[in-house]
Formats: structure tokens, C-alpha cells, sequence
């Protein structure tokens, strides 16, 4: 009998331990992530699950964002914007009336710090200028500015400058078909509208540069000073007949086309003109801090001090190096590696140590729907990808191109990007204004 006794107390030992064990188990839930950081680039995907632990039977969730509604689904995809911190909540709940909730905090970092930008015009009688950027991976983000901020850059932009970390945008024709402004600074970062200014003064402005906190904006009285301090505009006398084409800055000095001379613009006055034999293409700071500037009766490509403005070194070249009627210069380089394409397909590269010109390539036989080049050229100044954007037509713009070569490299199209801009006006590289 005392067998059987103790037999009958373990089991009955046994029964009540489980049952303890049963109803002392902790419902949990987590947020589960496919990727092991909670850090992502602006519009980018944090892919999120609910993930539980001895819940049963149906199950009903629901997703917050910074205490906002945002899913009831079981997973959530997570993409903002806009930089900074967000706090992610989920709620779970079943069937017995069970309610767990948990948090996790996602971080937005800025994407466009570094990468390119095709600075688009758009169609002048019914859209407004747009921003392309692409990354080190061909990756483009079309209309980037507007998907940041839900807002309009001007119509017909023209030109880009970095400086300080902000980006100012301008454009030709300002507040026009739902265009917030003439010129907008926004970070450089990500992108984030800081400021939109709007002026009646300028006529058709089309190129900027920034030197401190004055902006130097050509229109077609010649040059304007902005200091973004005070917003006072004052007209830089001497500057008129300058060119509708880039500036450049080196120092504090900004160099502005003539047509056969450059206005040296320092603290709002021209302390200098710089007298060429034939008319200017383009004009560009130099990887070494000089000037690189294009002429186009003889062709050359001329390398000039930017201290005492004397020419270092003038190369004559065997084919043309014209701007046609555009914004941008008619060349671009990586330190003394100069491509060209006289607004045209032909693509040519100076290598100026060694005075020696060869054709590259002909667009048109990379690029199908390549009928136009519009300010289309630009050079990586640190990995030295040439960026080749052209357009079918005018009336089929919205069938174009952003062709990305290397030709150190077999085969030389690395990226074909389709679609993604519309009249572009020039293409800038983040590296050139550090």
C-alpha cells in the first residue's frame, strides 16, 4: 500500500506542477525586421512583422507611427520622407481579449549627400523643374525634391549650387504651373525645404553660384548680388553681357562668362576681366584649383590661374567644343581628363598632360531614342563615369535617357536609366562642390 501511496502523491505532484507551468507561460510579442538595423536612408523599406509568443486563436493588430495610425496588417513596411527619429508601436491582441503592445525607434538618415543630380527644366507650358538623383549604383530617385516635400520646385530650373550643406535650385519663370518659387534652398543631405525665395527684379535668371552668404544669379541684365542674410539684391555693376551659361567659384572669387572674357566677381564687385582671343563655351574649377575654360574660334581648352589670372597652359583642339544655345559648359572632367561633345553625340576626350584628343564613343549607338542632347553632359569627378542624358524629341521628351559610360571598363555602358528626365539642364556631382 505505501508503494502505491507514494506513486499517487508524485503523479498527483507532477499534475499540479504542470498546470502551474501552463498558466504561469508569458504571452510576448517583438517587432521583428528583415534587416538587422533599424537605420534606413530616406524612402527607403524597414519590412516589420508581429511577432508572437503563446497567443492563440484570431489575432487583431495594430501599427503606429509616432502614436499614428498606420497599418492593421500583420507585417508593415516602414518608409518615410523625411529625416530623423520615429517611434514604431504595434498592438496585438486576440480573441480572449488579451491586449500586448510593444515599440521600436527607426532612424531616417539624409540620402542625397553624395551621388548626382540632373537638374530638370521640365516642359515649360505645363510642368515645373524636377531633380533626379542618382547614387554610386545607378540607383535614380525621380522628382526627388517633391517626394521629400510634397512641393514644387519652379518652372524651367536652370541651375544647382551646394554650398554650406544647403542646395540652392534655381529657376527661369518662378511661382508658374504650381511652381512654389524662383529659388528654393533646401538641404543638401536630404533635401528638406528650408527656404523659397521669389523676386519681380530678375529677368529669366539661369545660372548661380554661391560664395559665403551671397549668391551671385546672372539673368539678362548681366549679374545680381542676393545676400541671403538681409534678401537685398543689388546689381554688380560691370557684369553686363554675361553669359547664359555655369559660373564657377574658386576662393571667394566668382567667374562669370563674357563673351570673350571672364568677369572676376569678388564681394559683390568685378575686380578683374580676363580677355580671351574668341568666344568662351564653358568655364570649370579645376581638380588642382585652377580654371579650366573652353573657347570656340580656335577650339581650345585653357588652363588659367584663378590668383593672377594668366594662362598656365592652352591646348588647340582638332574638333569642336561648343555649348550650343544651353545652361551648361560645354565639357566636364576628372582632373585633367576633359570630355566634350559640341552639344552633340560625338563624344570626345582631351587628356590635357599629354595634349591628345580621341573620339570615345557615339551615343546613338548605346542609347536607341537618343535625339537630342540638352545640357546633357557631366563627368564623376571621383570615379570618372561620364553621364550622357539625352531626349527623343521635343514632343516625345517623356521618352528619354540617363546613359552612365566608364571606358576603362568592357562594356562602357555600366547604366541605362529610362524615363527619368525631362529637359535637363545640367548634371551635378555632389564631389565637385566639396
Amino acid at each position: 500500500m505505501k508503494r502505491y501511496f507514494v506513486l499517487a502523491v508524485v503523479a498527483l505532484g507532477l499534475f499540479f506542477t504542470a498546470c502551474d507551468e501552463e498558466e504561469n507561460l508569458n504571452s510576448s510579442v517583438w517587432i521583428g525586421s528583415e534587416s538587422e538595423s533599424n537605420v534606413i536612408a530616406q524612402l527607403d523599406t524597414l519590412y516589420l512583422d508581429a511577432r508572437i509568443e503563446n497567443l492563440s486563436g484570431a489575432m487583431r493588430y495594430l501599427w503606429t507611427v509616432d502614436g499614428k495610425k498606420v497599418s492593421t496588417a500583420s507585417t508593415y513596411k516602414f518608409s518615410q520622407p523625411k529625416t530623423g527619429e520615429y517611434v514604431i508601436g504595434l498592438a496585438v491582441s486576440d480573441d480572449k481579449g488579451e491586449n500586448l503592445q510593444t515599440t521600436m525607434t527607426a532612424k531616417v538618415e539624409g540620402r542625397f549627400g553624395k551621388g548626382a543630380f540632373i537638374l530638370n527644366e521640365g516642359n515649360m507650358g505645363n510642368e515645373t523643374g524636377t531633380l533626379t538623383f542618382v547614387d554610386s549604383k545607378g540607383i535614380a530617385v525621380d522628382s526627388a525634391y517633391y517626394r521629400v516635400n510634397q512641393t514644387l520646385l519652379g518652372n524651367v530650373c536652370q541651375d544647382l549650387f551646394i554650398s554650406d550643406n544647403k542646395m540652392y535650385i534655381l529657376s527661369q519663370n518662378g511661382a508658374k504651373n504650381g511652381g512654389e518659387g524662383l529659388l528654393t534652398i533646401a538641404n543638401a543631405t536630404s533635401l528638406e525645404k528650408e527656404k523659397v525665395y521669389d523676386n519681380t527684379t530678375l529677368s529669366w535668371p539661369s545660372n548661380l553660384a554661391v560664395v559665403g552668404e551671397n549668391l551671385y544669379i546672372r539673368d539678362n541684365n548681366g549679374v545680381y548680388m542676393l545676400d541671403t542674410s538681409t534678401e537685398v539684391l543689388t546689381f554688380v555693376e560691370g557684369t553686363k553681357g554675361a553669359l547664359k551659361n555655369r559660373m564657377a567659384v574658386v576662393g571667394d572669387k566668382a567667374f562669370v562668362m563674357g563673351n570673350k572674357q571672364l568677369f572676376v566677381i569678388q564681394n559683390g564687385a568685378v575686380i578683374h576681366t580676363v580677355s580671351f582671343e574668341s568666344a568662351l563655351s564653358g568655364v570649370a574649377k579645376t581638380y588642382d584649383g585652377n580654371l579650366w575654360v573652353s573657347c570656340t574660334k580656335p577650339a581650345s581648352i585653357i588652363k588659367v590661374s584663378p590668383v593672377d589670372y594668366k594662362t598656365i597652359d592652352s591646348h588647340t583642339l582638332n574638333v569642336s567644343i561648343g555649348a550650343g544655345w544651353g545652361v551648361a559648359p560645354a565639357f566636364s572632367a576628372k582632373d585633367d581628363i576633359i570630355y566634350f561633345s559640341n552639344a552633340g553625340f560625338k563624344l570626345y576626350r582631351h587628356v590635357f598632360s599629354q595634349n591628345e584628343t580621341e573620339e570615345v564613343a557615339d551615343i546613338k549607338e548605346y542609347v536607341e531614342d537618343a535625339g537630342i542632347y540638352y545640357n546633357s553632359l557631366g563627368v564623376d569627378p571621383v570615379s570618372g563615369e561620364v553621364y550622357f542624358a539625352t531626349l527623343k524629341g521635343y514632343a516625345d521628351y517623356k521618352t528619354n535617357d540617363i546613359a552612365i559610360f566608364d571606358f576603362n571598363k568592357t562594356p562602357a555602358l555600366q547604366f541605362d536609366i529610362k524615363n527619368k528626365n525631362s529637359f535637363p539642364a545640367g548634371v551635378f556631382f555632389t564631389e565637385n562642390f566639396k
